[in-house]
């Protein structure tokens, strides 16, 4: 991969430690991340700068010798927790789901949704909405929808 390479996405799920490591382009930047990791919550979460300089170090193995990316490269950094939903209509003993879960409670018949992850909120709104609304009723559009500072962007991208 080349540092500027728009065109290109990547996987690896055979890094250093085990984890999985992607490359995305994205309006002409790229983002770089890693999956889940246990550690303790808090209130406002931070990367930690290990966890950075372990991204870079990764990310240093698919990119030319000529191109070295450096802490100062990093124009925003994030972390946050997955919600593991337990699935009311799952077997006994069945573990949390990664995924999001829509149920309805059968006593209110209030439908809900819980879990799921910061990349698939959308299609979890398509989903809850369409249940609620039901087969007679109109379609989610979520996904016809612009979001704020959307212009210029694609499905695809």
């Amino acid at each position: 991969c080349t540092k500027n390479d728009a065109q290109m996405g990547l996987l690896d799920y055979n890094t250093s430690d085990g984890r999985f490591l992607f490359f995305l382009p994205w309006q002409n930047h790229t983002l770089i991340g890693t999956t889940d990791r246990a550690c303790p919550a808090e209130t406002l979460p931070t990367p930690p700068e290990d966890e950075i300089e372990w991204l870079l170090k990764e990310c240093q193995t698919y990119l030319r010798d000529d191109i070295e990316i450096q802490r100062s490269d990093v124009l925003s950094a994030w972390q946050g927790w997955r919600p593991l939903a337990a699935d009311p209509h799952a077997p006994p003993g069945a573990p949390a789901s990664r995924d999001h879960v829509i149920s309805e409670n059968p006593q209110s018949g209030v439908i809900f949704i819980a879990g799921g992850k910061w990349t698939t909120w959308r299609e979890m709104a398509e989903e809850v909405v369409d249940r609620v609304v039901g087969s007679n009723g109109p379609e989610c559009t979520t996904l016809e929808t612009k979001l704020f500072g959307g212009d210029g962007c694609k499905l695809g991208i």
